[in-house]
C-alpha cells in the first residue's frame, strides 16, 4: 500500500492536497522501521500521509497491516490542522524532510497548527525544539509534535516536495515556498566570502583531514572562517544572503544554503566521505540556487580503522593543489598555487583524529572500503 514519490524536478504539484474530515493520526509507537503509523479517515489509510526519507520508493512509514480497525484518538482536535510528515532530530534531515509539505501552506491562514510525528528513536521534545528556529523563520502556525493517536476534525495533507537522498532536488512549488520565505531575511553585509568548516564539530560525527590547517588556506583568501554551530539559525540564513561565495565540506549547512543563498552566489563543495550524498547535495544547491557547483572531489589519500562501516570514520584527504586549480579556474581565489601537505603535517592531523575517535586510523584503497548506500540516516548533521 505504496504510492512512489515523483524525480521530475520540474513536475508541479499543484492540486497534490487533501482535505481530510475527521482524520485520526497514529504516530509510531515502536522502533521498527519502516515506521508503522499514518493519517486514517473513517479507518482507511491516507496515502499521501506516508513519508519518504532518501528514497522515492521506499517510504520510511507504512500503514498497520492488518488495518488496526476503528482507532481510538486518546486527544481530540477541532478546527483545520495541517500534516507536516515526520519531523526528523537530524538537524539535515530536518531541514529536507521536515519542511517538505509546507509547500501547501502558502496563501492559506485557516490553518490551526502543523502536526507533526517524530520518529521513535528520537526524542519528541528534542525534535520540536531543534525546529522551532526553522518554523520562526517560515512564519508557520503552532507545531505539535503527537505522541498518541490523535482525531483531528480537519486535516490538510499535500504531498511531499522535498526530501533527503535521491528527494533533495525538490519539486517547483517545494523549492519556490522555502527560498521566498527565506528570502524575506535582511541579508547581513554583501559580498562577504564564507568557508564552512566542520572543525567545531566532533572528529567521530566526519571531516575531512587536516580541515583547520584548511581554514588558513581560505583565511589568508579573504573568507571568514563560519562554524554554523555557533550561530542561530536566523543568523546563518542572513550570512547565507549576504554571500558572494560559499566553499565548504560537504554536509547539513549546504541544505540551508540552498534555502537561502541568493540566485547567482558562487559554490564550491568539498567531498568528505564516500557516499553519493555529495553528489546529491551539489545537485540540490544546482535546483534551488541555479548555476554551477565547484565539485572538489580529488582525492590523495584516504584513512580509516580497520573495520567499519560507517562513513564518518572515513577520512579524505582531498588535493590541495587539484583543489586549488579547480576553484582558481571557477573564480574563487587567487595568486600562489597550494601545495599538498607534507609527511609530517598528514601525520600529525592523522594523530589528533586517532585521540578524538579512538580508532586507529590506516591506509586505505577505494575498492577496499565498503559500499556506502548514502543512508545519511547513520551519519551526522
Amino acid at each position: 500500500m505504496t504510492v512512489a514519490l515523483s524525480l521530475d524536478p520540474d513536475l508541479p504539484l499543484a492540486g497534490l492536497v487533501s482535505e481530510v474530515p475527521d482524520a485520526v493520526l497514529m504516530p509510531p509507537m515502536g522502533p521498527e522501521r519502516p515506521q508503522s503509523c499514518g493519517v486514517f479517515a473513517k479507518g482507511q489509510p491516507v496515502l499521501q500521509s506516508q513519508c519518504f526519507g532518501g528514497s522515492a520508493q521506499n517510504p520510511v512509514t507504512v500503514f498497520p497491516a492488518p488495518l488496526p480497525g476503528p482507532l481510538p484518538a486518546a486527544a481530540h482536535l477541532q478546527g483545520r490542522y495541517f500534516f507536516g510528515g515526520v519531523l526528523p532530530g537530524h538537524f539535515g534531515h530536518m531541514l529536507v524532510e521536515g519542511t517538505s509539505r509546507l509547500w501547501a501552506l502558502k496563501g492559506r491562514d485557516d490553518i490551526d497548527a502543523v502536526l507533526y510525528f517524530a520518529r521513535p528513536f528520537d526524542k519528541t521534545k528534542v525534535s520540536g525544539s531543534r525546529f522551532a528556529q526553522m518554523a520562526a523563520l517560515l512564519g508557520l502556525p503552532p507545531v505539535i509534535v503527537l505522541t498518541e493517536p490523535t482525531g483531528v476534525g480537519h486535516l490538510v495533507v499535500a504531498e511531499q516536495g522535498l526530501g533527503a537522498g535521491e528527494l533533495m532536488n525538490g519539486r517547483p512549488e517545494a523549492r519556490a515556498y522555502l527560498r521566498e520565505k527565506m528570502a524575506l531575511v535582511s541579508a547581513e553585509g554583501q559580498g562577504r566570502r564564507l568557508y564552512i568548516t566542520r572543525s567545531g564539530q566532533p572528529a567521530r560525527r566526519g571531516m575531512i583531514l587536516a580541515e583547520a590547517s584548511l581554514e588558513t588556506l581560505f583565511a589568508a583568501q579573504g573568507y571568514e572562517i563560519i562554524l554554523p554551530e555557533a550561530f542561530t539559525l536566523q543568523r546563518q540564513v542572513a550570512m547565507f544572503r549576504g554571500a558572494s561565495h560559499v566553499v565548504g565540506t560537504e554536509g547539513s549547512p549546504f541544505h540551508l544554503l540552498a534555502l537561502a543563498g541568493r540566485e547567482g552566489c558562487k559554490v564550491a563543495v568539498i567531498q568528505r566521505r564516500r557516499s553519493v550524498t555529495f553528489g546529491q547535495i551539489c545537485e540540490h544547491l544546482e535546483w534551488f540556487i541555479g548555476g554551477f557547483v565547484t565539485r572538489i572531489d580529488t582525492i590523495t589519500s584516504i584513512h580509516a580503522p580497520k573495520k567499519t562501516r560507517n562513513s564518518n570514520f572515513i577520512y579524505l584527504e582531498p588535493s590541495r593543489a587539484a583543489m586549488w586549480q579547480a576553484l582558481a579556474q571557477a573564480g574563487f581565489v587567487a595568486g600562489a598555487a597550494w601545495g599538498e601537505l607534507t609527511p609530517t603535517e598528514r601525520q600529525s592531523a592523522l594523530n589528533w583524529l586517532e585521540t578524538e575517535t579512538g580508532h586507529r586510523l590506516l591506509p586505505a584503497a577505494v575498492q577496499d572500503l565498503p559500499e556506502d548506500d548514502g543512508d545519511a540516516e547513520k551519519d551526522a548533521a
